[in-house]
């Protein structure tokens, strides 16, 4: 695996509207992307900031337990997830499709997420 650079850091939040309503009108933040009923992004510089709606019981998905993560730019998604894999590495789940990305989670001997990711557009950082 070759990192490339970070992509973005991640929170995950019980209720999206409430979160990004926060972020933006009492943090102050640039609201950059809206994705479906569960995902936005907010731009801080040369850095974005990410919020993803998901349920707190739902183990395999939860970035961890202080709700924070960071994705990593890979240039081949599922690749960097067989090699890792072969390493021992865990894999919370393969490679995965979404309309701006390819993504996959794994964990380190922590056990705290990180996310493998690919932005369609080619772009990194």
């Amino acid at each position: 695996m070759k990192p490339i650079a970070v992509d973005f850091y991640m929170y995950d939040v019980s209720d999206i509207k409430r979160s990004a309503e926060f972020y933006e009108n009492t943090l102050g933040l640039k609201l950059d992307a809206w994705y479906g009923d569960g995902w936005v992004e907010f731009e801080i510089g040369s850095a974005t900031l990410a919020l993803y709606q998901i349920e707190r019981d739902d183990l395999t998905e939860l970035s961890n337990q202080d709700g924070g993560s960071m994705a990593i730019a890979v240039e081949d998604v599922q690749g960097a997830v067989d090699e890792l894999r072969a390493k021992g590495v865990g894999i919370i789940f393969d490679a995965v499709e979404s309309p701006a990305c390819h993504y996959a989670r794994i964990v380190d001997p922590d056990g705290n997420a990180i996310m493998l990711h690919r932005r369609k557009d080619g772009t990194a950082g």
